[in-house]
């Protein structure tokens, strides 16, 4: 059996007005007393049976029971509309008919908005769902006749104009991570053995001369809004801003809204400020809330370096000692305190210039100059390497320059082996040995595409000219790689054919040599253009050049 809970009718007859209350079915409920009572009273019916009532309530026999000797007045079913004072909500009451009175109708609720000025934003689908709501409460006997209420009217908001504003076309979340550094753990790089390298915790955001940085977009209008009584809200246009822009940035030639940068640096956004700086400056030592420095420009640290690694687009300064530390520079290095430490290596294509080196690996392009002393070391210089400070001293390890090795002391009383190179550097033969296998390379595959080209040329001429489109792509494809393979091979020709010069110069000249001002010791080995001599004597203000086949000794020329 299904549970149905009891339910009353309350109808109106010639005689009066009846009560009927139905018994529940299975498990369900009974008719509550208080709730019959209630719906009573909003009949505004006179002299009820009371008693009558409560006993139709408890028998529940399902037979009507007269319980006033007057008829339900009859009422239509009523509408009231209520709008919000700002006219932005427009709520309805329906109250259903008494009586047998007139059910209201989609259209009555339609006309009644319209005679309160509602004419936006009225929600058609609420009021199919109140209408359909009373008349199922009219057909139902267990639904009690009560007024029902929604939104039936929403206006539009306003949206007012976006003033107008930079939209950042580089990563910015870098520069908030290190903003919130002071309160937030570091960012960590795992590696391979699960360790953390707690170097690489800060990244700098280095953007080339000519990068897109930043566009300007415009202040927006803004979008009216409108009540539900149909009133226009007047949308408030966004203001113009004037953002600050710094050094190293320039607009764009092209589009004065886009923002670029003016030369190779770090980009900064703070402060509501745009620039590009060409200088990374540290005001300190580089330690572990540094972390390793890879930087597109010149580098400046106030201090000194432990075991990090620097990467220079141009110049590397710094103040005090690099202990440990890998430097790659695309301009000169310059180290005051000293380049210390076996992990300690230096790459630049400019000069290098320190107090001391010790137990380290330094190479350049150009010179390497030392004041105090060279120690334990390997010294690779394209030019010159030159120890001629107040100590002037090279004990230990291997010094190879191209053109010549000056200082005031060579080796040392214990005959510490130091081997000292003039001539073609092994950099140099590296750099020869690249070049003529790249241009080995180039020109084999330069053959096969030439080759390529000639027979699709042979067989266009066989077919008069029509050759099948995959033909046709393939000609293009081969005469596009045929043009990169040329280029790669006219600039392999060039680096070989300086390479060669330079090494050309330094035969012909003769112009390699060994400069001591003060002690050579024993235990010293001489190469000059590959000719070797081995120091057995000491020598004192000497010079060591390459002739007729041989290292000679001659006065001090420096």
């Amino acid at each position: 059996m299904v549970d149905i809970d009891g339910y009353i009718t309350i109808n109106t007859e010639e005689d009066g007005t009846y009560l009927t209350v139905f018994p529940p079915k299975g498990k369900g409920k009974k008719v509550d007393h208080d709730s019959v009572i209630k719906e009573i009273k909003k009949l505004n019916l006179k002299e009820v049976d009371m008693d009558a009532i409560e006993r139709a309530v408890k028998e529940s026999t399902g037979q009507p029971v007269l319980i006033v000797k007057e008829k339900i007045a009859i009422k239509d079913g009523q509408i009231f509309v209520n709008i919000t004072p700002d006219e932005m909500f427009a709520q309805v009451t329906i109250v259903p008919p008494q009586g047998g009175g007139k059910d209201i109708t989609e259209e009555d609720v339609y006309n009644t908005l319209k005679n309160h000025n509602v004419v936006f934003g009225i929600k058609k689908d609420v009021i199919s769902k109140l209408v359909k709501k009373g008349l199922e409460a009219k057909n139902d006997p267990t639904i009690l006749l009560e007024p029902i209420e929604d939104i039936i009217a929403e206006g539009q908001n306003v949206q007012n104009g976006e003033d107008a504003k930079l939209e950042m076309l580089f990563d910015t979340t870098v520069q908030k991570e290190e903003e919130k550094e002071a309160t937030e753990a570091a960012p960590e790089e795992q590696l391979a053995d699960d360790k953390i390298d707690y170097r690489n915790v800060k990244s700098i955001q280095n953007v080339k001369k000519g990068t897109p940085l930043a566009k300007k977009v415009p202040p927006t209008n803004g979008v009216n809004g409108m009540t539900v009584t149909g009133k226009v809200i007047k949308a408030k246009p966004g203001n113009d801003v004037k953002f600050i822009i710094g050094k190293g940035v320039e607009p764009a030639s092209d589009n004065p809204e886009l923002y670029v940068a003016a030369n190779d640096g770090q980009v900064i956004f703070k402060n509501n400020k745009l620039e590009v700086l060409s200088i990374y400056e540290i005001n300190g030592d580089v330690d572990m809330s540094i972390g390793n420095i890879d930087f597109v420009g010149s580098v400046i640290i106030h201090g000194s370096v432990g075991e990090f690694k620097i990467k220079a687009g141009e110049d590397v300064l710094i103040d005090g000692v690099a202990d440990g530390t890998e430097i790659i520079a695309g301009g000169k290095v310059i180290v005051k305190g000293g380049i210390v430490g076996k992990k300690a290596r230096v790459i630049a294509q400019d000069d290098v210039t320190t107090k001391y080196i010790r137990n380290a690996y330094v190479e350049t392009e150009k010179s390497i100059i030392v004041n105090e002393a060279a120690m334990h070391s390997t010294l690779i210089a394209g030019q010159k390497i030159i120890v001629m400070g107040a100590k002037g001293l090279i004990v230990g390890g291997t010094i190879a320059a191209a053109f010549e090795v000056s200082a005031k002391e060579i080796g040392s009383k214990l005959a510490t082996y130091t081997e000292i190179s003039i001539g073609e550097t092994p950099k140099m033969r590296e750099e020869m040995q690249k070049a003529t296998a790249e241009l080995k390379n180039i020109e084999e595959q330069l053959d096969k595409t030439k080759k390529g080209i000639i027979f699709l040329k042979d067989l266009s001429t066989k077919m008069g000219g029509n050759l099948p489109p995959d033909k046709r792509d393939l000609m293009a494809k081969l005469t596009r790689t045929q043009f990169k393979l040329m280029t790669e091979q006219k600039k392999w020709e060039e680096i070989k054919n300086k390479l060669e010069a330079k090494a050309k110069e330094m035969q012909t000249t003769k112009r390699g040599k060994v400069n001591c001002l003060g002690m050579v010791y024993t235990g010293v080995k001489i190469i000059i253009n590959k000719v070797q001599r081995t120091i057995s004597d000491e020598l004192k203000y000497s010079t060591f050049v390459e002739k007729n086949g041989e290292v000679q000794v001659i006065p001090y020329s420096g």
